[in-house]
């Protein structure tokens, strides 16, 4: 029969307060490993909702789901009045909501129905004026001349074909009636592309009670008309407001197959969170792939689904960059636990050899250690939990659990196995060439282990530069997030390795010197340098300490520089396209503290099609010589090749950057009905970083082709530009300052949370390498002060002994000070290409790798800490007496 474990109430506590501020320690050890890793989960999970929500509000209209009813490809314009016209698009719109999938029409808003028509010439007063008829659900208005739209009053409610085209009444908005000329009681004489008459009359001018409103954000020509020049000819195109009486009367007068009718749900951004945005982005493209009859003929289109996947590929990034850093954090708390379990169990080996001579068990004997262990183990957790429940909100519980199991386990494992040893009979045989055999066989498990640690620090990196950090849970995201921790790991094992040759040939150097202290020292680190645990313990903690100070300083200084590319300068002023710009440009120019100002014009969308590509490029019209010397006083790179952008022949000269090695050849500008031939003769810098292909020409260069571009976009330089700019032009169009902008990257919910996870991590970085320090320091200190008090008792100098302790303790905490240090630079080489920073930093590319000088401070912390340690035990082993050492 087994008999069951014997555990000694005594004992156990009698050790608990012998060795209490040990166990504090790893007590303390546990507490804020807990606290910080507990937190990681609700903190990152309330930034991830944060950072959708961000990403579906600042899309805008990208956001929108709609439906677009079916046209007529036949219809030509209406014969009967339909009075209920307003109430049969309600109706659609209901049944559009019906057809969406629960989960989307739960983050959605209550549908807007438009019914537009196409840019319409208007033939009263010369080329270049269009105006939009447009129908919108409600749109709160009060009108400063005139009144609403009101339905024609006339007997027939039908027209015949070839009859005279049905008038409908229509409202404009302040800015439009002002830059068209009209006003109410006009009435308009329009025509559609094919030549169609259509009769307009203005009933009234409004003003927008809330200019937020979705209505105007889906019809931006409602309030402020847009201004173009094509083929030199200036085009004013506004829109006009079709009310709900006058729908029926513009089914009449326009066009059936003219009439785009959309039902377009805006969606609630406070709705959709991270938890739920990967079915929302599944829902969307089903809903646009569907051919299910649910529809109703409806065809859907929606950039949701694009959005979501952005921003969750943002998400899962910043996930992994802080999975690289938690691995790290848990990793140096597991070496320093087992550290402290490693002294721990040194200071009871002689009460464990006893008490397994005596007959206790193994089991005896790990249970009673086991029972301390759990002690400090569970109130160490229950203290990191307590407050990450308080400072977080929440707990996550994945990455706590193994630092509770080690802390539990490992005194009782150690312990157990020393116990083990101590009563085995296994015999060391007297031949000689059979020890050598045992030295052989123990060496190749050494090598089995530390090969091991290779291949998995290999297999890590692989996994890094293959599949990159961003896995949603799974080993796979662990694997790779742990790429830097196991190249620092092994690193560490390779160095240690190393050692031993080195000190080789220090001890035979060290004897042809006619000095004792350095002979003396290198025998002491032949002993205690080749132990892995300790050097693993400081240099891991070292290297991820330089790591986590890396990773912040690179993306703090990659969102700087994000946020000037995406300014174009200190301050931005976009605008409707207006020839004045020039002119705030040239004021701008002139005002104290502003180092140049260019205007330009900014169009996206622009078709360049070459003979095998095509593609959507962003066009820029600057002049070239002053965007020269713009990017020359700013910080923003150099484009030399702006320099041949003045001159050409038949073609354009055009820089391009991105699209295809096709796109380059020969390409041709289609862009205000006008077609204009390029060439390329550089390549573009990434204006307002611009993440698809970029064209730049020259406003004069384009001019002689017959194109006149207005600008619609002012950028400046200098430390005064941007009040400057906000002086000159902030009521013409919105200005966007780079410190503005800075402060809306740096107070990301992502950017943030991730650096404040790494300021976080590096303060309990630097105590577990102290600790390391301390704990390796504390676990050779009788051995240490057996030998040197031996050879106190022998003459040995104070002055000398102070070296020898000095040079025992300095050396080994140097060298795997200056091995982390090494290894976290290569970490962060190795690493930082497949992390995906340009997500949070805001950039098109990899930020430039930062590493800020004072980390050389933070290294040289652990080594005064190693210095002090050298100086107290010094102190400690002076003050016992020479007789005590004698008879000792």
């Amino acid at each position: 029969m087994s008999r069951r474990p014997h555990w000694h109430g005594p004992t156990i506590a009698g050790r608990l307060r012998s060795d209490a501020p040990l166990l504090v320690l790893m007590g303390l050890v546990v507490a804020v490993t807990t606290l910080l890793t507990a937190a990681v989960g609700p903190v990152s999970d309330g930034a991830a909702d944060r950072a959708i929500v961000a990403a579906v509000r600042d899309a805008g209209l990208d956001g929108a789901v709609v439906a677009t009813l079916p046209r007529d490809p036949y219809g030509s314009v209406g014969f009967t009045r339909d009075p209920r016209a307003a109430e049969q698009l309600r109706r659609d719109a209901d049944r559009a909501r019906l057809a969406l999938p629960p989960r989307l029409a739960a983050v959605l808003r209550a549908p807007v129905s438009t019914v537009t028509t196409p840019a319409l010439h208007l033939l009263d007063a010369g080329p270049g004026r269009y105006l939009h008829l447009t129908y919108a659900e409600a749109p709160a208005v009060h009108y400063v001349a005139g009144g609403a739209p009101r339905p024609q009053r006339r007997t027939e409610a039908s027209t015949t074909p070839g009859a005279p085209p049905w008038p409908v009444q229509v409202a404009v908005s302040k800015p439009v009636a002002r830059a068209l000329g009209i006003g109410p009681g006009d009435r308009l004489p329009a025509e559609d592309d094919q030549h169609q008459p259509i009769r307009i009359r203005i009933s009234g001018v409004y003003v927008a009670d809330d200019p937020g409103d979705a209505t105007w954000q889906l019809s931006p020509d409602l309030l402020d008309p847009a201004v173009g020049v094509s083929q030199g000819v200036e085009q004013t195109t506004g829109a006009a407001l079709v009310s709900a009486a006058t729908l029926p009367d513009l089914q009449l007068a326009v066009p059936a197959k003219e009439l785009a009718q959309h039902i377009t749900f805006l969606p609630r951004p406070e709705a959709v969170g991270w938890a739920g945005s990967g079915a929302l982005t599944q829902d969307v493209a089903h809903l646009q792939a569907s051919a299910d009859p649910a529809a109703r003929g409806f065809t859907w289109s929606s950039l949701l689904g694009s959005v979501l996947t952005d921003g969750r590929a943002q998400v899962t990034a910043a996930r992994g960059q802080a999975e690289v850093v938690v691995v790290g954090l848990v990793v140096c708390a597991l070496l320093v636990l087992a550290l402290a379990a490693q002294l721990l169990v040194g200071r009871r080996a002689g009460p464990v050899t006893v008490a397994r001579e005596r007959g206790a068990t193994l089991l005896d004997i790990a249970g009673e250690l086991l029972v301390e262990s759990v002690l400090v183990a569970a109130t160490g957790a229950a203290l990191g939990l307590a407050a990450a429940q308080v400072l977080a909100g929440g707990i996550g519980w994945a990455w706590s659990l193994p630092v509770v199991i080690v802390a539990a386990l490992a005194a009782p494992v150690l312990g157990a196995a020393l116990a083990a040893r101590s009563t085995s009979v296994r015999r060391v045989p007297a031949n000689r060439s059979a020890r050598r055999a045992l030295d052989r066989a123990r060496s190749a498990r050494r090598l089995v282990v530390e090969a091991t640690v290779l291949v998995v620090a290999a297999l890590s990196l692989v996994a890094l530069h293959q599949r990159g950090t961003a896995q949603e849970g799974g080993w796979d995201g662990v694997t790779a997030a742990a790429a830097a921790t196991m190249c620092a790991v092994a690193g560490t094992v390779v160095a240690v390795r190393l050692v031993a040759p080195v000190l080789r040939v220090a001890q035979r150097a060290a004897h042809r010197s006619t000095h004792a202290v350095g002979l003396l020292v290198t025998a002491r680190l032949s002993r205690t340098a080749t132990r892995v645990l300790p050097a693993l313990a400081v240099s891991v903690a070292v290297a991820q300490l330089t790591f986590g100070i890396s990773l912040a300083a690179t993306e703090h200084r990659g969102q700087e520089t994000g946020a000037l590319l995406a300014v174009g300068g200190d301050a931005r002023l976009t605008a409707a396209p207006d020839p004045d710009l020039e002119t705030v440009a040239r004021q701008v120019a002139e005002e104290p503290g502003v180092r140049a100002a260019v205007a330009g014009r900014v169009a996206d969308d622009v078709q360049l099609v070459s003979a095998r590509s095509a593609a959507s490029v962003r066009l820029v019209v600057v002049d070239a010589a002053s965007y020269a010397r713009l990017l020359a006083a700013s910080p923003l790179p150099d484009v030399p090749a702006l320099a041949g952008l003045d001159t050409g022949d038949d073609r354009v000269p055009a820089l391009l950057l991105g699209g295809t090695p096709d796109l380059q050849g020969s390409p041709v500008l289609h862009w205000q009905d006008a077609v204009v031939p390029l060439d390329v003769v550089g390549a573009a810098p990434r204006v307002d970083a611009a993440i698809g292909p970029v064209v730049v020409v020259d406003v004069g260069a384009l001019g002689r082709a017959g194109v006149t571009a207005t600008p619609d976009t002012v950028w400046t330089v200098g430390p005064g530009a941007a009040d400057a700019l906000t002086r000159a032009g902030g009521d013409v169009g919105s200005v966007t300052t780079y410190a503005a902008e800075l402060d809306a990257r740096r107070d990301a919910p992502l950017a943030s949370a991730l650096v404040r996870l790494a300021a976080a991590s590096s303060v309990p970085l630097l105590l577990f390498a102290v600790l390391g320090v301390v704990l390796a320091a504390a676990a050779e200190a009788p051995a240490r002060g057996q030998s040197l008090g031996r050879l106190r008792s022998l003459g040995l100098a104070d002055r000398d002994l102070r070296r020898v302790l000095a040079g025992e303790v300095l050396t080994t905490v140097v060298v795997a000070t200056l091995v982390g240090l090494a290894l976290g630079l290569g970490a962060v080489a190795a690493t930082f290409g497949s992390l995906s920073l340009e997500r949070i930093t805001g950039e098109t590319r990899t930020p430039d790798v930062v590493l800020p000088w004072w980390t050389v401070l933070v290294a040289g912390v652990v080594v005064l800490s190693a210095l002090a340690v050298a100086l107290s035990e010094w102190r400690r082993l002076h003050r016992r007496v020479l007789a005590e050492l004698l008879r000792s």
